[in-house]
Order: structure tokens, then sequence, then C-alpha cells
């Protein structure tokens, strides 16, 4: 009984830092966050393709800014593509996201 009282009197704590957090998330703007995953870095492309045209590269472990993700050419079994906050895009097989990225 009294490991009950514990886990219920917890609940509420975390509902109530739940609902902080993603207020959090939600105000900080309108964008998730990622992380370069690749050891060797990662190239932005105009498009999310592999043929694209590369406007830039990404260092490893470099935090980025992703506004939006779409499926399109698969890259080593992964068909997610994310846009950045700015331009260009990368493919998700080197970005792990941390927070949830809406679809374009």
């Amino acid at each position: 009984m009294r490991m009950f009282r514990k886990i219920a009197a917890a609940a509420p704590v975390a509902a109530v830092s739940a609902v902080l957090l993603a207020g959090t998330a939600l105000a900080s703007g309108s964008y998730a966050e990622g992380l370069v995953v690749s050891s060797a870095g990662v190239k932005v492309r105009s498009a999310p393709t592999t043929t694209a045209r590369v406007v830039g590269t990404l260092a490893p472990w470099q935090k980025v800014k992703l506004s939006c993700r779409t499926e399109a050419k698969w890259v080593e079994g992964n068909d997610t593509w994310y846009r950045l906050h700015g331009d260009g895009w990368v493919s998700a097989r080197y970005v792990h996201n941390y927070t949830n990225v809406p679809w374009c």
C-alpha cells in the first residue's frame, strides 16, 4: 500500500512536468532539434534526393534545427528526409531527431 501512495503522489508532478516541457518546446520555436550522427558529417542537398545539388555540409555531431520531414529517396533503408530550418535537406539516416518533426 505504501508503494501505491508514492506512485499516486508522483503522478500529478509528472503530469505537470510533461505539460510544462511541452509548452516550452512549442514556445521555443517552430522547429525540431536534431544531431548529425554520421562520423563523416553529412551533405546538405537542395532537394530530398541523393541526386540533388549539394548546397553545404554539416559537421559530425553538429546540432541542427529541423523544419519538417518528408518521404523521398531511400538512403540505406531510410526514406525520411528533413528540411533544415533555413535551407536544404538532409537524410534522416544521418540525423537523429530529439523532438517530433512535423510532416511538410
